[in-house]
């Protein structure tokens, strides 16, 4: 899919929801039961290997649960 349908389509969901920006649309789905937090991995702090980044909490990509 082209970065510019996808923007379309989140275009479009935006609209239809009422929302100015993605954030939003996520408590929207959080509040109507469409979406849910995901459940992130305890991060093993005491280990020398991770899969996770060192350092703050690396990507938000690595947070993300798709469902």
């Amino acid at each position: 899919m082209a970065p510019a349908t996808v923007k379309t389509h989140a275009s479009s969901i935006l609209a239809e929801i009422g929302a100015r920006a993605r954030a939003q649309a996520v408590v929207f789905a959080y509040e109507t039961g469409l979406g849910r937090p995901p459940r992130l991995r305890p991060y093993p702090h005491d280990s020398g290997i991770s899969d996770r980044p060192r350092g703050g909490f690396g990507s938000a990509w690595s947070m993300v649960k798709v469902t």
